[in-house]
């Protein structure tokens, strides 16, 4: 799992945005900020942290940053992205097996943009974010929302019996970016992402839908863009709609 991963990123890497300008991303961001803890500088590491989309604007906010990433294309273009700034570091490993970084030595771990969901054992991410956070520090993170993903997919076009395996296990098969292979994407239930969760240890601080107005692939294409974001920001925050968006975010305490 980890090997398909990997290869697909690094295939990926030369054409990857890095999303600077995507609506959802700019509303993820918003999230992450607001639940970080105020007045302190923080030691973040950015898990699977891509071309560093979310790490610039906590370097920004003078935070200090550890990205790591599995694709080696992937971290050549955050080191070039990023390059200016000092206050960052880099490694190459899985979130899975985080081996080098030590124990009880992160105020916040960042896992966004399904990096629960492609890791191949989501628990075992789980538990090596919980090794190295400190006490009272979190675990901020989005999952795909299996019901939402396998309806836009396999609903959609029609393969019905695809659909009942996929809304059963949760593992769909996914391939983008003209690339011929893909990889596995387990996509969670929102019980499993809660029952998971405190079965390794943690307290949920917050869950929210926070695409739960419209297609996140869709948003770029909306007139008044500053206020959609502000329309599903607070949208986000109401229970009810919970389970209508595309991904959960959480913010989970050790």
């Amino acid at each position: 799992m980890e090997k398909e991963v990997e290869t697909f990123y690094d295939k990926v890497a030369s054409n990857y945005s890095d999303h600077d300008d995507r609506v959802c991303d700019e509303i993820i961001e918003h999230f992450i900020i607001v639940n970080l803890p105020k007045n302190k500088t923080l030691k973040i590491l950015d898990a699977g942290g891509g071309t560093g989309r979310f790490s610039e604007p906590l370097l920004k906010k003078c935070h200090k940053v550890v990205l790591t990433e599995l694709s080696n294309e992937m971290l050549k273009k955050a080191k070039n992205k990023l390059v200016s700034y000092q206050n960052i570091e880099y490694l190459k490993n899985s979130v899975t097996n985080m081996a080098g970084l030590k124990n009880d030595s992160f105020d916040v771990v960042l896992m966004i943009n399904a990096i629960l969901d492609y890791c191949g054992d989501y628990n075992q991410a789980m538990q090596e974010a919980y090794r190295i956070l400190k006490k009272g520090g979190l675990l901020i993170a989005t999952v795909n929302n299996r019901l939402l993903y396998c309806k836009s997919h396999e609903l959609k076009e029609g393969d019905y019996g695809l659909f009942r395996k996929n809304m059963k296990t949760g593992d769909r098969y996914i391939v983008w970016g003209g690339q011929e292979k893909g990889h596995i994407s387990h996509e969670f239930t929102l019980d499993e992402l809660k029952n998971s969760l405190i079965e390794n240890g943690f307290n949920i601080k917050k869950l929210l839908g926070i695409f739960n107005l419209m297609d996140k692939y869709e948003m770029n294409d909306i007139t008044n863009k500053n206020e959609f974001i502000k329309l599903q920001i607070e949208f986000a925050e109401k229970e009810v709609y919970l389970n209508n968006s595309q991904d959960f975010f959480f913010v989970a305490e050790k």
